[in-house]
């Protein structure tokens, strides 16, 4: 009965234990995830978004109107003969304030608005970059992990390779340097393979950095790299670099200097300082009211040195940014032929090459069980069977990688691929 028992327990055991672990298993994660976990995680944006708080800040503090002063004097007090003590004293109260004239108040309200827009479209700017780097981190994740098996099949090919070198070296078939050659061309397959584990554990941990994470608590990296999206001609990307958040800060920041400029010209008004108090004279028992006003000289030639500095960083701005455009568009059409050069090879690779190296490796393999082909034909035909295929994995993962790198130029919205 009790043995009855424990078999039961077992056999739930059993039954559970496969569960648990599939449930700690890390899940896989498609790029679309990836982007999202980016957005929603990444300290970057995080800063910016409170970049944007501190530029509302700074536009309310400064669109206040100047703040009410509050003073007192007292006169004539601890003096000598007539004077000593408080008997003459005279004790002034005023209230004070900084009359601005010139609309310098709308000007920096205007100039706050400015720059929380900037402020707000670079954090727009900020998602794009972090979306586009995390999408050339997935993509060497995927690709990495391709490498991967195609370096864990290059060791089982190099293991099977040798031990029919064995055989036939052990029945005189082949001589012992085909052995040796043998035991090289596995090393260097193992020295692949570890190359492959680590870098695809790196590419890992910076892809989970996008998110602000150390470890990469997620599975396998799903998409496939084969599947090359069609880019939009050169000339609807070029027409796109005029639209895109780059272009928008360049116009934002224009519209910055310009608030500005206004800012400096409303300081050529010169402002009021008023002031209205009571006096009591000790020793009349009197009160009396009193007023002042002053108004500060000068004004006008400060305000012409903050205009031709404003003038100066304008113009500098307009040549930045026709240099800007066109380096813009020299980048874009660089990667934009090297996008077509990758498909190229892509899909030459895929169609012709690898089919053909297929049929040459399966027609190696079979001389040399036959006799008919020294080893070095059969290894020969295995390393350029794996060479084409990290060939056509790294094209495919450049394909991607310049579509990514022509979305950070702005060129194009980033895309759900792959």
């Amino acid at each position: 009965m009790i043995h009855r028992d424990a078999s039961r327990w077992l056999a739930c055991i059993a039954l559970f234990v496969p569960l648990v672990c599939a449930a700690q298993e890390p899940r896989g994660i498609t790029l679309g995830q990836a982007i999202e976990r980016t957005l929603s995680g990444s300290p970057e944006l995080a800063e910016r978004a409170a970049e944007v708080s501190v530029a509302q800040a700074r536009a309310e503090r400064d669109a206040l109107s100047p703040p009410f002063t509050v003073g007192a004097e007292l006169e004539n007090f601890a003096g000598s003969g007539s004077l000593r003590g408080v008997d003459g004293a005279e004790a002034t109260l005023r209230l004070g304030r900084l009359i601005e004239l010139g609309g310098k108040r709308n000007a920096r309200r205007a100039l706050g608005d400015a720059e929380i827009s900037r402020q707000r479209n670079l954090g727009d700017i900020a998602k794009v970059e972090a979306a586009s780097r995390t999408r050339l981190r997935f993509v060497a994740v995927l690709a990495n992990q391709r490498r991967l098996t195609v370096a864990r099949e290059h060791v089982e090919m190099a293991r099977r390779a040798r031990a029919e070198v064995v055989r036939a070296v052990e029945s005189a078939r082949n001589p012992e340097t085909d052995l040796h050659a043998a035991d090289i061309a596995l090393a260097d397959a193992e020295l692949e393979l570890e190359h492959a584990d680590h870098e695809l554990a790196a590419a890992r941990v910076s892809l989970a950095s996008s998110w602000g994470g150390r470890t990469a608590d997620f599975g396998e990296a799903l998409g496939s790299l084969d599947d090359l999206p069609t880019a939009d001609s050169l000339e609807t990307l070029t027409a796109h670099l005029d639209s895109s958040p780059w272009a928008r800060d360049a116009q934002l920041h224009s519209e910055v200097l310009a608030a500005k400029r206004r800012v400096a010209e409303t300081s050529g008004v010169p402002d009021l300082s008023a002031t209205l108090g009571v006096r009591r004279v000790e020793g009349l028992g009197e009160q009396a009211v009193v007023m002042s006003v002053s108004l500060p000289l000068g004004s006008r030639s400060r305000a012409a040195l903050d205009l031709r500095e404003n003038e100066s960083l304008r113009e500098a701005r307009h040549h930045r940014r026709a240099s800007t455009q066109a380096d813009d568009y020299r980048r874009l059409f660089e990667k934009y032929q090297e996008l077509q050069h990758a498909r190229s090879e892509f899909e030459a690779l895929r169609e012709r090459m690898l089919p053909a190296a297929q049929k040459s490796l399966v027609l190696a393999q079979r001389g040399f069980d036959a006799g008919r082909f020294a080893y070095q034909a059969l290894a020969v035909s295995q390393e350029r069977w794996i060479e084409l295929q990290r060939r056509r994995i790294d094209a495919a993962a450049r394909y991607h990688t310049l579509l990514a790198e022509i979305d950070l130029l702005g060129a194009a919205s980033p895309g759900e691929s792959p």
